[in-house]
């Protein structure tokens, strides 16, 4: 299968996660903007000041293929992307962090 870095999803001087929501997923260059990852032709790219990880509690459709491009793009630079079981059990995520209550 294919390889993920996820050596990007905490950082060991603190870590920054940001809530993201189906809204935000609907603009993905603004998305990627508020996240504070650099862009360049509509790519995102990691830097020093990018939020690490990103909960998302609701997962798109399946065939929101935007929205799920958007996530994927985030996976891709070695973001974080962190979704409750029941999400990740109904409408998987490749790659994507499950979160879990104890």
């Amino acid at each position: 299968g294919e390889e993920v870095d996820y050596r990007g999803v905490l950082h060991r001087d603190g870590s920054v996660l940001m809530s993201v929501t189906l809204d935000h997923l609907k603009a993905p260059e603004l998305l990627y903007k508020s996240l504070a990852a650099k862009l360049i032709v509509g790519m995102p790219f990691k830097d020093l000041a990018t939020v690490d990880s990103v909960l998302v509690r609701e997962l798109p459709p399946q065939d929101d293929k935007n929205a799920r491009l958007a996530l994927k793009r985030l996976i891709d630079i070695s973001m974080g992307v962190i979704t409750p079981l029941s999400e990740q059990l109904t409408k998987p995520l490749p790659n994507a962090l499950v979160l879990v209550t104890l």
